[in-house]
């Protein structure tokens, strides 16, 4: 028995029902969203970015320094982002592979940053040590400021703070690209909150600069701790690092389409230019000391008689020297000192 439909028909005064076809759904264009246009000047930086961190790992394993270490992975990290960069602003057709690229971009950027400044971090507390040993030498005492720099190091604060600021940024990311609309202000929330802990970390680091130099210039020896060179080199690398963050916390909103990222013609000289900047200032010879060096001079200082065994004469510096393969002169500054 065949079952026949019946269709009933529309009165004169009855409109016919109308049924809209639904529109395709349309892939989300992330490169858009983030700003991101240009795909050589990401591949440009990569390239350099990947000489860097060659550079780099032969003078953590040359010198056996940990900020060498730490911006060897500062810059894998740059390479792995600016590369992640340039495929966004490539192909951002397929729209689930490009959100995974554009969190983890984001991710790893915020990761990379908290290395650099944690580095920054770390070569102050190493030359703030060969201050205050030299201090302590000279004049005895070591005044407020600089034991507060010591509390902030023994208690981890620095570390902590990065840290918590890293971890908020990438919920945040995750939120606020997420398919969750109702997560997107929060996501917003937590980005800038990831924002402006940076920005007071990077204003400690400024404050801890000042102090650092301070107290290396106010050195009643013959042989001052750290050229006026280096004083400027260490100012440049925190002023440097402060612009980029404030550009950041200039930029941040409740759109993660105005964000920072989002204006790239002022993006890449404010921000990715400055990370460079500070990365190759760096490299300055005689600017991070010796990690050995600065372990002997806490030893010394915590047992006095093994100094003059030690860390006396020619034969200390000599060493020094060809631990740094000739880029030593400015850390006999340091080690010339040794004798008492």
């Amino acid at each position: 028995m065949m079952y026949i439909q019946s269709f009933k028909t529309p009165c004169a005064n009855e409109a016919a029902p109308q049924v809209t076809p639904k529109a395709p759904a349309m892939a989300t264009n992330y490169a858009s969203i983030l700003g991101i246009q240009n795909k050589w000047a990401p591949i440009v930086f990569a390239v350099i970015y990947f000489l860097v961190m060659l550079w780099y790992l032969v003078q953590a394993a040359r010198r056996h320094a940990w900020v060498y270490g730490a911006l060897a992975l500062f810059s894998a990290l740059r390479v792995v982002s600016f590369s992640l960069r340039a495929a966004i602003a490539s192909n951002h057709h397929n729209d689930a592979f490009n959100r995974q690229m554009a969190i983890a971009y984001e991710v790893l950027y915020n990761v990379g940053y908290f290395s650099i400044l944690l580095s920054a971090y770390r070569l102050l507390h190493d030359r703030r040590w060969m201050a205050k040993i030299n201090s302590a030498r000279n004049k005895g005492r070591s005044s407020f400021p600089y034991r507060v720099m010591g509390g902030l190091h023994k208690g981890r604060f620095m570390e902590l703070l990065l840290l918590l600021s890293v971890i908020l940024g990438a919920v945040g990311v995750s939120y606020a690209l997420g398919t969750n609309v109702g997560r997107t202000k929060l996501g917003n929330r937590l980005n800038d909150a990831s924002t402006y802990i940076f920005l007071a970390a990077t204003v400690i680091i400024l404050l801890s600069t000042l102090l650092v130099v301070h107290l290396e210039r106010s050195l009643a020896t013959q042989t001052p701790v750290g050229s006026p060179l280096q004083h400027a080199i260490l100012l440049f690398i925190a002023l440097l690092l402060l612009l980029r963050i404030l550009f950041y916390a200039a930029t941040a909103s409740n759109s993660i389409k105005q964000t920072a990222q989002g204006n790239e013609h002022l993006w890449y000289p404010l921000a990715a230019l400055a990370e460079l900047l500070v990365v190759l200032l760096f490299l300055a010879p005689g600017l991070v000391p010796l990690r050995s060096m600065v372990m002997r001079h806490r030893r010394n200082i915590a047992d006095p008689s093994n100094e003059k065994g030690s860390t006396t004469g020619a034969g200390y510096n000599a060493g020094d020297n060809a631990a740094t393969g000739g880029l030593g002169a400015a850390d006999n500054a340091h080690t010339g000192m040794n004798a008492v």
